[in-house]
């Protein structure tokens, strides 16, 4: 148990060193105007992604070797053996590996922190859990039997599952073989789509490049950002014929969500629906939940990362390009600047945010309703647990936002690299409240009783609560000085 609490762990942390250390390591430069100075040498496509490469694998490396005798720990209480302690190591380096070349690519292809983050996030998600998804679907809706496919070995979860030594020394199911061969493919096949996505990398970046370049001097530059005119922006909520503070202007830029961001929202809200339908059709009513709370969380964690990015990514635009000093030394007032940026956070999230709160009221009535179908002998228990964390996930999700317009607000001016602002803002928002859960969980664990999970819970529901409003006081303090202060401090 705890050799296979560190891996799950130790998975997760692998999975982001793509969104927050290679999403945006070139898309930065393109932006910049410092990737054609780089073509200027012999360096090719292929010999740039390279580079950026492998200087973010020698800090993943590092951050590997790191983790290497936490996971021997286990050895020592016995149970567990070296082989299978070298199998998740590999596995580990392997998933590392995977997240940076996936960034990479997006980062190629993308120009926009924001894009290149999110679709990096998405793509790591669906590679580790769509492979999965038809045999989970086929023991849900049909046979009942957990059996997974060929298309399994590209998920690296694949690979988690069978280094374990009583996975890996297993029959296998059906016909894709053993266990061993099963792990070892799988790993092989992983390597080969990190390698096949760096080498794709290479080859797009100078048409990506030039691309970019286009744009830029279409209608990109700091010229066309500041011009009201500029046929790349989009005002849809601006009234026209209106005087408009500069300040809203200014934060009101490209408030419009991207169509494939709202696409996947709402094929995430399809599959909630046919969960619930299926709970409610079926007598697996719990299996049916487990698949919409899944789906629901997942839901939650980009929704919470589409505004992290998109909360810090004007005002650092506007920092870095010097927009931002202009505007204040103008008879603009400090706290108009602070509440255009509020309102562009909510503008911007507003339909994400109201999404979320549906799914959890509607998460709320299927276990209301769905009580009477339970079979189990605690489902009072477990429905004070859900409740917490339906109903206190609201709480916690109005609090998330609010919180986060203040967050953000500091984290931008701060930050040296959006990247670095929305990574800070995602461990102080998000980080560290799932690390107490977590140890919070370990703990009510031990009583082996649901009730004192349920109560664990709500405890930690008025946990976030607090925390959210000590960050939100923590940034105010820090804005008492004035927001042009600040600026120049940190200029």
């Amino acid at each position: 148990m705890m050799l296979a609490s560190l891996a799950r762990c130790a998975f997760a942390l692998s999975l982001l060193t793509g969104p927050f250390l290679t999403a945006d390591c070139l898309s930065v430069e393109k932006r910049e105007g410092t990737l054609g100075l780089l073509f200027l040498t012999r360096l090719s496509g292929s010999g740039i992604v390279i580079g950026k490469m492998a200087g973010h694998s020698l800090r993943v490396v590092c951050a590997w070797l790191a983790i290497f005798p936490c996971l021997f720990l286990p050895i020592l209480h016995g149970g567990v053996l070296w082989a299978e302690v070298v199998r998740l190591m590999l596995v580990l380096l392997c998933g590392m590996l995977l997240s940076l070349a996936v960034g990479v690519f997006w980062s190629t292809v993308a120009t926009e922190a924001r894009t290149s983050v999110l679709a990096t996030t998405i793509t790591l998600l669906l590679v580790v859990f769509l492979p999965w998804l038809p045999a989970y679907a086929r023991a849900t809706f049909l046979t009942g039997r957990f059996i997974l496919d060929g298309w399994a070995l590209i998920s690296p979860m694949t690979t988690v599952a069978y280094a374990f030594e009583s996975s890996f020394t297993s029959s296998g199911p059906g016909v894709l073989g053993s266990g061993a061969s099963l792990f070892w493919c799988s790993l092989t096949l992983s390597c080969l789509v990190s390698v096949a996505l760096v080498f794709i990398s290479g080859l797009l970046l100078p048409w990506t490049w030039r691309k970019s370049e286009l744009t830029m001097r279409g209608g990109g530059s700091l010229h066309s950002l500041v011009r009201p005119t500029s046929s790349v922006l989009t005002y849809d909520w601006l009234p026209i014929g209106r005087a408009v503070s500069p300040a809203r202007w200014l934060a009101m830029r490209r408030v419009k969500e991207d169509w494939w961001m709202n696409l996947l929202r709402w094929l995430l809200i399809l599959f909630f629906c046919v969960m619930l339908v299926h709970a409610f059709a079926v007598k697996q009513f719990e299996q049916g939940l487990i698949g919409a709370c899944g789906l629901a969380y997942g839901l939650h964690l980009i929704t919470r990362i589409q505004a992290i990015l998109s909360g810090t990514r004007r005002l650092y635009e506007a920092r870095r390009t010097g927009t931002l000093e202009e505007l204040l030394v103008t008879p603009v007032t400090e706290r108009e600047v602070i509440m255009a940026h509020h309102e562009s956070v909510f503008r911007s999230l507003r339909i994400g945010c109201w999404t979320l709160l549906v799914i959890n009221i509607v998460l709320q009535v299927a276990l209301t309703l769905g009580s009477t179908q339970s079979t189990r002998r605690d489902w009072v228990d477990v429905w004070f647990l859900m409740t917490a964390l339906c109903g206190g996930g609201l709480l916690v999700t109005l609090s998330d936002f609010r919180t986060l317009r203040w967050l953000a607000l500091r984290e931008a001016l701060r930050a040296r690299t959006q990247i670095k602002a929305a990574g800070r803002v995602f461990w102080l928002l998000i980080g560290v409240p799932w690390i107490i859960f977590a140890v919070t969980y370990l703990v009510a664990a031990q009583f082996r009783d649901t009730s004192a999970l349920a109560l664990f819970g709500w405890l930690w529901i008025g946990g976030c609560l607090t925390y959210n409003h000590l960050l939100e006081g923590t940034v105010r303090l820090w804005l008492q000085p004035g927001l042009r202060f600040r600026i120049a401090e940190t200029a």
